[in-house]
């Protein structure tokens, strides 16, 4: 097994925050969240920067510096003694222009948003500031060499995730390259004791439908997930034997059955599976999910699971966002995903840093005038940071477990919390659930 995370490719979709911001103030109500070893928090903070030119930056420009600065915490506060990452719903005010030295202009501003904090620090929190996001990158070289960031990951593309001063042989200084502001921190409580809404799942026949859509590492390798040397078929393999040593039965897809849900695919074609038990029905689904890459059947098979699934888990890269970004995906498909605001589901993003991409996008699309929030008829599972693949097959265990114990399967039946769920699930990743806040009392499957 290597040491690849789940999220990353050449490419970066960069998303305005200051617009998230004011789709946050619209909404005016706060989703509460459940973590094993972190809960959210209000974090403010007076930000400081340096631009240097021959002119004075506009107030877009400043705008625009501000927003990497913030971009450029990530990758400290993913490697600090108490782990965080920033949901990208903050509002930035105060911008303005403080001074000018020769052509180095220093600007100000004031930051309020939404982290997810490793549990610790009660009242404030040291963030560290590129100085000067527009030339942090080149001055962490060390010949052809970024020591100051990931060894594989080396592209400025990426540095802004993976950079970290305190690296081995980083010669970047405080106070001249970075400087750090403690934050201040407001703690929201956690959610006590909240369930999914295990009899709201089955869906007319009563069947729970899960999809389950392994994403390629490498699409280079087999596409074929039974022998395929892709790292997410080990895990594709892996849960595959545990389902079927609990006395599910499996069967693959014929290609006039893959052609029903991708329309337009002209590619090779994905592999999918169903693998059933009684009342539960995962399907199975292998092929690439990048963008940027052959993944138009991935997006036909993954705009019927937000559409028809009872529980939808994608495992695979994030793209730093851009993998399941719903107006790209849309656009690709030239269609647009029609979600069920009367259906209840879970959804499972196993990315990585999903916790900051895929809460209010996805939300947003259940927003009905009965549900101003968007969680009374979903629920979403997130990771805070960085997360390895080796890890999955566990988290889909642990839902496996949930559902069956749900239906009576299991031994000592019972119904299983989300605040158990997180406790299995968490790898040290900062593992969330966000949209339990509304949901019903458990109660038995009929």
């Amino acid at each position: 097994m290597t040491n690849k995370y789940v999220s990353f490719s050449l490419i970066t979709l960069m998303i305005s925050s200051s617009l998230m911001g004011a789709s946050l103030q619209r909404k005016n109500e706060k989703k509460l969240y459940i973590g094993s070893n972190s809960t959210e928090a209000k974090l403010s903070y007076s930000g400081i920067l340096q631009h240097e030119g021959t002119r004075a930056p506009s107030l877009t420009i400043m705008k625009q510096l501000a927003e990497s600065q913030i971009e450029h915490t990530i990758g400290p506060m993913s490697s600090s003694q108490y782990t965080a990452v920033p949901k990208g719903d903050h509002i930035i005010s105060n911008v303005k222009l403080i001074s000018k030295n020769a052509n180095v202009y220093t600007i100000g501003y004031d930051y309020n948003g939404t982290v997810v904090l490793e549990n610790g620090p009660k009242t404030t929190y040291d963030i560290i500031l590129a100085l000067n996001p527009e030339k942090i990158y080149s001055a962490g070289m060390v010949g052809d060499i970024n020591p100051c960031t990931d060894s594989h990951y080396q592209s400025e593309g990426d540095f802004w995730y993976f950079w970290n001063p305190s690296n081995p042989g980083c010669k970047l200084k405080k106070d001249i390259d970075y400087k750090i502001v403690k934050a201040k921190v407001a703690r929201f409580e956690n959610t006590t004791k909240t369930y999914p809404e295990y009899h709201n799942l089955p869906d007319a026949k009563g069947n729970i439908n899960i999809h389950v859509l392994f994403g390629m590492d490498d699409n280079s390798k087999g596409r074929n997930p039974l022998n395929s040397g892709d790292i997410n078929a080990e895990n594709y393999r892996d849960f595959r034997t545990y389902l079927l040593g609990k006395g599910y039965v499996a069967k693959k897809w014929t290609a006039a059955e893959v052609s029903k849900i991708a329309k337009t695919l002209d590619g090779e074609k994905p592999f999918v599976e169903t693998i059933s038990k009684g009342n539960i029905i995962y399907r199975f689904f292998f092929a690439p999910s990048a963008i940027d890459e052959d993944s138009l059947g991935f997006h036909w098979f993954y705009k019927d699971a937000l559409e028809n699934s009872s529980i939808m888990i994608y495992g695979g890269h994030s793209g730093l966002g851009g993998h399941l970004d719903l107006d790209s995906i849309e656009q690709n498909l030239g269609e647009t995903i029609n979600f069920n605001k009367n259906k209840y589901q879970i959804y499972f993003f196993d990315s990585c840093t999903s916790y900051k991409y895929y809460n209010r996008m996805y939300f947003d699309r259940k927003v009905s005038e009965k549900d101003p929030k968007g969680t009374k008829k979903l629920d979403i599972f997130t990771n805070g940071l960085s997360t390895y693949f080796h890890v999955m097959p566990d988290s889909n265990k642990a839902i496996a477990i949930a559902i069956e114990k749900a239906l009576g399967y299991a031994q000592n039946g019972e119904f299983v919390s989300y605040q158990t769920l997180a406790k299995q699930i968490d790898s040290n990743n900062l593992f969330g659930v966000n949209g339990d806040e509304d949901n019903e009392a458990p109660k038995k499957i009929k």
